[in-house]
């Protein structure tokens, strides 16, 4: 680790270190919200958490990163900490926290912890667990009657998987434990903002463009066409957002469907859409029915997770095929 990042870290990093620490959180100077694994969040004060030392640790993580970072014309950071942690920080006027406030700091930490391995058990998904099936689709089969060894099987397969859910239900956790089913001689390749997917195979690659702006040129696209020239058996694109939606679409539209990604949605059908219009942001000219068609298509299987309480659940595994035409017959 750079030793004057790690030096500058020290003073957050105490309050993230605990095994059982999950993720935490700063919306405002001096205060920081920690959420442990299977609780709730709770505050705590710390004077030396102020908006000077916030906009300093992200331009030393901007330049470690090769990232551009300025309070005024870049106030935006996405980054992984050198222990491998998710962090996003805002700054400036963009973020308000009280009424009279008019500018603010809102930042963010995703524990990453390797050790802290999640079986398909947890998330309701055994072999006698039950969903809602979805009909066969035309060129689309179930492998099995259970939904969990339909899953695996569609994995092993090296099917598109497409994990969706809302913020906090566990998709890349979810996505970790699946990656272990495919099988062992197979090149992954990973494409992330931010590296979190835990890939055990031997011949795997790791890549990483930033979501904001980086001073070297290399964009998702720009990262998209490298991939593709890699021959990898599977790619692993992560979270799909407006950053890199025309990226993982490009992959559909050449061919390469032997991949997995997560996406905020809370439903299959609302998956799809929320692809579509992450893709349309970039893209206002595509055709809605089109795009759906071909998304619906690329990938094998759908997974669906939703938070009870503090438990997080599989709640359906559909074939895609059939989500999209209902996507299609209800309009976009």
């Amino acid at each position: 680790m750079n030793p004057l990042l790690e030096d500058t870290l020290r003073r957050l990093s105490i309050h993230y270190d605990g095994q059982d620490v999950e993720e935490l959180a700063m919306n405002r100077p001096g205060e920081v919200w920690v959420k442990a694994v299977g609780c709730g969040w709770k505050a705590r004060l710390d004077a030396a958490l102020t908006e000077d030392y916030v906009v300093s640790l992200c331009q030393q993580m901007a330049n470690v990163s090769g990232q551009l970072f300025h309070r005024r014309r870049m106030p935006l950071l996405y980054a992984t900490l050198p222990e491998g942690h998710r962090f996003t920080a805002l700054v400036g006027p963009n973020v308000r926290y009280d009424m009279g406030d008019v500018q603010g700091i809102a930042l963010n930490v995703r524990v990453f912890n390797p050790g802290r391995k999640i079986t398909l058990d947890r998330y309701g998904l055994t072999k006698n667990s039950t969903l809602t099936e979805a009909p066969l689709a035309h060129g689309q089969r179930r492998y099995d009657e259970s939904p969990l060894e339909d899953l695996l099987a569609a994995v092993r397969g090296r099917e598109a998987i497409l994990i969706s859910g809302a913020t906090s239900t566990g998709k890349t956790t979810f996505l970790n434990a699946i990656v272990d089913y495919l099988p062992a001689e197979s090149r992954v390749l990973t494409v992330e903002d931010a590296r979190e997917v835990i890939v055990p195979h031997p011949n795997r690659v790791h890549l990483v463009v930033s979501r904001t702006e980086t001073t070297n040129g290399v964009d998702v696209m720009r990262v998209v066409d490298a991939v593709v020239r890699m021959t990898p058996d599977v790619i692993i694109c992560g979270e799909i957002g407006i950053s890199n939606a025309p990226g993982v679409f490009r992959l559909m539209t050449t061919g390469h469907t032997n991949f997995m990604a997560t996406i905020h949605a809370n439903s299959p059908e609302a998956a799809l859409r929320a692809f579509y219009q992450n893709l349309a942001q970039t893209n206002p000219g595509i055709d809605a029915n089109a795009a759906i068609d071909i998304i619906g298509s690329a990938f094998g299987r759908i997974v669906q997770i939703d938070r009870l309480g503090t438990r997080r659940v599989v709640t359906a595994i559909e074939i895609p095929r059939m989500v999209r035409d209902a996507v299609e017959l209800q309009g976009v």
